[in-house]
């Protein structure tokens, strides 16, 4: 779809500003939402004189002095919804020959949200090559599961392929952003490499771990023991007390006008 749900905008969002690109590619923009996000942060957030890129004046000679980016989207339909402001260039073109044509590292950061799906095994995997070539760093979005999609109209929109964690992590990836319903792995060398060997096993003294939980089950059970008698003990010196009460004879009084009263 030519959008993005909003759980993934903002992990996105943090990690283009992290990556903080003075040149950007968006590929397959769709509706151009990360292209306007990507400009409002990296080009107008931060800049005190902000409001004076948005004066007719500077739009008319569509110059923007931060950060470049660019689009390439494949559904000339959409071009029409493409906040063109946003972008420097819009290319109307299927990233299978649009990519090939760009120079080696030509891009700061090159993001490919929910496109990937829509492209077979093979182009999916020269896909990434070339991002990889053009771009120094890269954000690539698919969903974890890939329901079957088909739009008539617009083959663009027809997902051929799934695409599992490890494969990104083989190709690369250093990082994946947190999201429930997609991977969002990002390839980035100034990140610490993902640890694809198992972790070596640790040996453990299970024979001295058992004596030690057997000894400290032990001592546990002995105090318990011990307050239980306690507590027995009291409860019969208590029952005992009670039935000494119960039996003792009352202190009789004499009558007034008894002898031992005068």
């Amino acid at each position: 779809m030519p959008f993005s749900n909003v759980e993934q905008i903002t992990p996105i969002m943090q990690e283009v500003i992290r990556i903080k690109p003075r040149s950007m590619l968006d590929v397959g923009c769709g509706l151009g939402v990360y292209g306007m996000l990507s400009r409002i942060q990296l080009d107008l957030y931060y800049d005190e004189a902000f409001h004076t890129k948005l004066f007719r004046e500077y739009r008319a000679q569509k110059r923007w002095t931060g950060v470049r980016i660019d689009a390439i989207e494949g559904f000339a339909d959409y071009a029409d919804y493409i906040p063109d402001w946003v972008y420097d260039d819009i290319r109307i073109e299927d990233v299978r020959t649009a990519l090939p044509s760009i120079d080696d590292g030509h891009y700061d950061l090159c993001i490919a949200l929910a496109i990937i799906e829509h492209l077979d095994k093979a182009d999916g995997l020269e896909f990434i090559r070339q991002l990889q070539r053009i771009g120094r760093t890269l954000i690539i979005a698919v969903p974890k599961h890939v329901a079957p999609q088909e739009v008539v109209g617009n083959p663009f929109e027809t997902h051929r392929s799934t695409w599992l964690k490890s494969e990104f992590v083989a190709l690369g990836a250093t990082a994946f952003l947190p999201h429930e319903g997609a991977w969002i792995a990002v390839f980035d060398a100034s990140r610490p490499a993902i640890q694809t060997q198992p972790m070596p096993l640790v040996s453990v003294d299970f024979d001295a771990r058992f004596s030690s939980l057997e000894n400290s089950l032990g001592q546990v059970l002995a105090e318990q023991a011990r307050i239980l008698a306690a507590l027995s003990v009291r409860n019969r010196l208590t029952s005992l007390w009670k039935r000494l009460s119960k039996t003792a004879p009352e202190p009789t009084v004499p009558p007034i006008d008894s002898p031992a009263n005068q």
